[in-house]
C-alpha cells in the first residue's frame, strides 16, 4: 500500500504522476501542461526510462510538443487520440509532427469542476494504435484523481506562501487564517478520497505493483501481482524478495544477488531492469521492472516502488527468433545452392554464401562481397538483361537458365530463381549448377534423335498400348500393315478400332504379355482393302503397365509356307508313288504269278506268297511313314521341344533296334511359328534319313537355347556318306532341308564321312 507523505511536494507529485501514466499507457514520452496565471505552461517533460525534466517553459516556446494540438485541446476541452498522427490531415502541417513523424498520440484536458487546469500530452513514435479505449478509460480515471491531487498540491504550495505572510501579518490576517484552516481541512478530506481512489487504481492495474524497504522486505503487492506470482497476500507480505520472488541465480547462470543488493542500496541508479522471477509453484517468469525510490522529508530512501510487466511471451518469442535466425544462418552458410544479393545496376555482390563463392571459383564469400561484380561472369550479357526485364514485369523470375563463367574461364550452366527489390536497388535469389543435367539433356536428345532415326528406319508399325487396350502412341510404318499408325486413332481403345472378337483377342495378348512380363509372339490376319494380310506381332511389356506392339507383314512368308506345303505334298506324293505304289504293283504282279503256278508248283507258290508278304509289310511301313509326314503339325499340340520329343518317341517305337537320345539345353523360349515349323520338319527329315539309310544303332537329338540363337543337332553313328558325292535324286531330302533353312534365315551344316556317321546342325537367330 502506497502512503503519501504528510507534505505534498508538487514537483515530486508531478514526476510520480507522469511516471505512472507513461508506464500504464504504453507511451514513449509525455508532457504535462498546467494553466498558471491564465497562461499554458509546460511544467514536466518525461520519457519512460529517464527522470522528468521539470523546468517550466511557455507552450509557445516549447519545441518538443505539437503546439497546434495543445491549443486545439485548450479550445475544445476534448480529448484527441490518433492511431497514426502523420495521416491526420488536420495536423499534418504541424512542424513538430512533420519532423518527428509522430505515430500514436493522445492529448487530454485536465478538468477540475469543469474548469481547465492543465493538459496531458502523450506520444509513441514506434507503434501505431497504442492508446486503446481500455487504456483511455483508466487514464481518464487517473486524471480525474490527479486533478484533485494537483489542485491540492498547488493549494499546499499556496498555504506555505501564506504561512510566510502570516508570520509577518498575523494580527491583520487572523480571520483570513481561520478561513484558510477550514479550507485546508476540506482539502485534506479531498486528499484522503484521492488516496483511496489511487489505491483502487493500483489494485486494478494490469501490472505487478510492489513496494519494499531498503532491506528488501515486502510491504505491499497488488492483486494482479498476487495472482501472477501465485501467492496469497499473507504469504508474501513481510518476507524479503529473496525469500519469495527473486531466485539466487537465473536459468542462464546469472547471479541475481549482487544486482538486487545494488538496487536496494541505490535505487536511483536502476530505474529499469529485466530478469527472471519465481512463482510460488517454482515456475519462472520474465518481468520488466520500473523502479522508483520513495523518500522521507529528510531525503532518505524509505521505500522502493516497482512496477513490473510480464515479458515471458516476448522473451520466448525472442529466443525462438534467435533460434530461427541461427537455423537460417546455418542453412544459408551450408546450402548446396548458391544464395546471393546483388546490386541491380552494376551487379555488385552485396551478400553471398559459401556455395555461391565456390560456383564462381572463389574460396570464400569474403573474396567477393562488396568487391566483385557479376556482370562480367555472364557468358551472354543479354541473358542478364532479359532476366531483369522479366523481374521488372513480374517481380520475380523462376527456373531461369543461363550460361555463367567461373573466374578461371570455365563455363557452367546456372539455374536461377530471383526477385527484384527496386526500392532498395538489389536482386536477391538462388543459383544451382545444372551443368550435369544439361549434359544429360543433350545426351538424351541425341539418344532420342538416334532412337527416332532407328524407328523411322523400321518399316514395321510400332504402337504403344495400355493394359486396358488404349492406343497411346504410334510410329508410322508401311501403310499396308494397317491403320493403327494414324494420329486420329491415338487415344482410342481396341474395341473402338476393331470388331468385338478381334478386339478381345488382341486385348488378351496384351494382358498376357503384361502379366507374365515376357515377350509374346502371335500371328493373326486381317482383311485390308479386300486382301487377306497376315501379321506376326511381338508384344513386349514396358513400365507403367504398357506394352509395345511391333507388327510385321508376313503375308509373303505365309504364301511361301503354303507353297512349301504344296511342294511337300507333291514330294510326298512322288515318294508314295515311288514306294507304296511300287510295292503294291509288285504285290499285284506276284499275286498274278502265284495264280499261274498255284496248281502246278506248290513250292514256287509258297515263294511267291512269301514275297507278297514282304512287299505288303514294306508297303505298310512306307504308308505309316507317309501318314506321319502328312498328319497335322505336331506343333499344334505344344512347343518345338515337346514336338521333337514326341517325334523321337514315335521313331523309337518303329526302330526298336536303334537307341535314340533326346536332350534340351538352356532356358526354353518361343520362336515364330514359321521358324519352329521348319526346324521341326528339318529334324523330322534328319531322323528319317538316319533311321532308313544310315544303319545306325544310336541317334542323338539335341536342342540348344542360347541367349540370342537356337541350335538343333541330329547326330548318328551310322555308315555316313560323302557330302558332295550324293546325286540330287538320291539326296535323302538334303535339298529340302537346305531350302527350309534358307526360308527361315537359318544356317544348315551337314557333316558326314563314310563309316564315321552323320551330323545335321541347324542354327537360327532368336530375332
Amino acid at each position: 500500500m502506497i502512503t503519501l507523505p504528510r507534505m505534498i511536494h508538487l514537483d515530486q507529485l508531478i514526476a510520480t504522476l507522469m511516471q505512472v501514466v507513461i508506464e500504464s499507457t504504453g507511451a514513449e514520452t509525455g508532457a504535462l501542461v498546467l494553466l498558471e496565471e491564465d497562461q499554458l505552461t509546460v511544467v514536466a517533460q518525461c520519457s519512460g526510462n529517464r527522470p522528468c525534466d521539470l523546468e517550466k517553459l511557455a507552450v509557445a516556446d516549447c519545441a518538443t510538443i505539437p503546439v497546434s494540438v495543445i491549443y486545439s485541446v485548450e479550445h475544445t476541452q476534448e480529448t484527441l487520440v490518433f492511431e497514426d498522427t502523420v495521416s491526420e490531415s488536420s495536423f499534418s502541417t504541424d512542424p513538430y509532427i512533420q519532423h518527428q513523424q509522430t505515430r500514436s498520440l493522445l492529448c487530454m484536458p485536465i478538468l477540475q469542476q469543469n474548469q481547465l487546469i492543465g493538459i496531458l500530452y502523450l506520444e509513441n513514435n514506434l507503434t501505431t494504435g497504442v492508446f486503446t479505449s481500455d487504456r483511455l478509460q483508466v487514464l481518464k480515471l487517473l486524471m480525474a484523481q490527479a486533478a484533485i491531487s494537483l489542485e491540492n498540491a498547488r493549494l499546499y504550495q499556496r498555504l506555505a506562501d501564506y504561512a510566510k505572510i502570516l508570520e509577518r501579518k498575523v494580527e491583520e490576517r487572523t480571520q483570513a487564517l481561520q478561513q484558510e484552516i477550514a479550507e485546508r481541512q476540506h482539502t485534506e478530506a479531498a486528499l484522503r478520497q484521492s488516496e483511496a481512489n489511487y489505491r483502487n487504481l493500483l489494485q486494478t492495474a494490469n501490472s505487478v505493483i510492489i513496494r519494499y524497504d531498503p532491506q528488501g522486505r515486502i510491504h505491499y503487492i497488488n492483486d494482479y501481482g498476487v495472482k501472477l506470482l501465485g501467492y496469497e497476500e499473507h504469504q508474501i507480505l513481510g518476507r524479503t524478495l529473496f525469500e519469495t520472488i527473486i531466485p539466487d541465480t537465473e536459468i542462464s547462470g546469472r547471479d541475481m544477488r549482487p544486482f538486487v543488493h545494488a538496487l536496494l542500496r541505490n535505487p536511483r541508479s536502476y530505474p529499469r531492469g529485466e530478469g527472471e522471477n519465481l512463482c510460488r509453484d517454482s515456475r519462472r517468469v520474465w518481468m520488466e521492472w520500473s523502479n522508483q525510490a520513495i523518500f522521507n522529508d529528510q531525503g532518505d530512501v524509505v521505500e522502493i516502488l516497482s512496477v513490473g510487466n510480464d515479458t515471458t511471451q516476448r522473451r520466448q518469442a525472442e529466443e525462438a527468433l534467435q533460434r530461427s535466425e541461427a537455423k537460417f544462418r546455418a542453412i544459408f552458410a551450408n546450402s548446396q545452392v548458391g544464395i546471393y544479393r546483388t546490386r541491380i545496376g552494376d551487379g555488385l555482390i552485396l551478400n553471398a554464401n559459401q556455395r555461391f563463392a565456390e560456383l564462381f571459383g572463389f574460396d570464400s564469400p569474403q573474396e567477393i562481397i562488396g568487391l566483385e561484380h557479376t556482370i562480367g561472369y555472364w557468358v551472354n550479357p543479354t541473358d542478364r538483361e532479359q532476366g531483369i526485364e522479366v523481374m521488372k514485369r513480374n517481380g520475380e523470375v523462376r527456373s531461369f537458365e543461363a550460361q555463367m563463367r567461373k573466374r578461371d574461364g570455365t563455363v557452367f550452366w546456372g539455374l536461377f530463381s530471383s526477385y527484384l527489390n527496386a526500392d532498395d536497388d538489389y536482386i536477391e535469389g538462388v543459383i544451382a549448377d545444372i551443368s550435369d543435367r544439361k549434359q544429360a539433356e543433350v545426351a538424351l536428345q541425341a539418344s532420342e534423335a538416334e532412337l527416332r532415326a532407328l524407328f523411322s528406319a523400321i518399316p514395321d508399325p510400332l504402337c504403344i498400348f495400355t493394359v486396358e487396350g488404349q492406343l497411346i502412341g504410334a510410329i508410322k510404318g508401311n501403310p499396308s500393315y494397317g491403320e493403327l499408325h494414324r494420329e486420329e486413332y491415338i487415344g482410342k481403345t481396341l474395341h473402338q478400332l476393331y470388331a468385338q472378337e478381334q478386339a478381345d483377342e488382341f486385348l488378351s495378348y496384351i494382358q498376357q504379355a503384361a502379366r507374365n512380363q515376357q515377350v509374346l509372339t502371335v500371328e493373326y490376319r486381317q482383311w485390308i482393302s479386300g486382301r487377306e494380310i497376315w501379321f506376326s506381332a511381338r508384344i513386349a511389356p514396358i513400365r507403367h503397365e504398357q506394352v509395345i506392339w511391333l507388327a510385321r507383314d508376313i503375308t509373303p512368308q505365309k504364301q511361301a509356307e503354303a507353297a512349301s506345303i504344296l511342294e511337300e505334298r507333291n514330294r510326298m506324293a512322288r515318294e508314295i508313288h515311288d514306294t507304296l505304289a511300287q510295292a503294291f504293283t509288285g504285290i499285284l504282279a506276284q499275286v498274278g504269278a502265284a495264280k499261274q503256278v498255284l496248281t502246278d508248283d506248290l513250292e514256287a507258290t509258297g515263294a511267291h506268297l512269301d514275297l507278297i508278304k514282304e512287299l505288303a509289310r514294306t508297303g505298310l511301313t512306307e504308308a505309316r511313314r507317309s501318314v506321319v509326314a502328312l498328319r497335322p503339325q505336331l506343333l499344334e499340340e505344344g512347343s518345338l521341344h515337346s514336338a521333337l520329343h514326341r517325334l523321337v518317341a514315335q521313331l523309337r517305337t518303329a526302330a526298336m533296334d536303334t537307341t535314340l537320345h533326346n536332350e534340351i539345353e538352356g532356358a526354353v523360349y518361343s520362336l515364330p511359328t514359321e521358324v519352329e515349323n521348319n526346324l521341326l520338319r528339318i529334324g523330322q527329315e534328319a531322323l528319317t534319313n538316319a533311321a532308313r539309310h544310315a544303319n545306325a544303332d544310336e541317334i542323338r537329338v539335341k536342342l540348344v537355347y542360347d541367349l540370342d540363337q537356337v541350335c538343333l543337332r541330329v547326330q548318328d553313328n551310322g555308315q555316313g556318306f560323302g557330302v558332295g558325292s550324293i546325286p540330287c535324286s538320291e539326296g535323302f531330302g538334303l535339298i529340302g532341308m537346305s531350302e527350309r533353312a534358307e526360308r527361315i534365315g537359318a544356317q544348315l551344316t551337314i557333316r558326314s564321312q563314310l563309316g564315321q556317321g552323320t551330323e545335321i546342325i541347324v542354327t537360327v537367330n532368336r530375332e
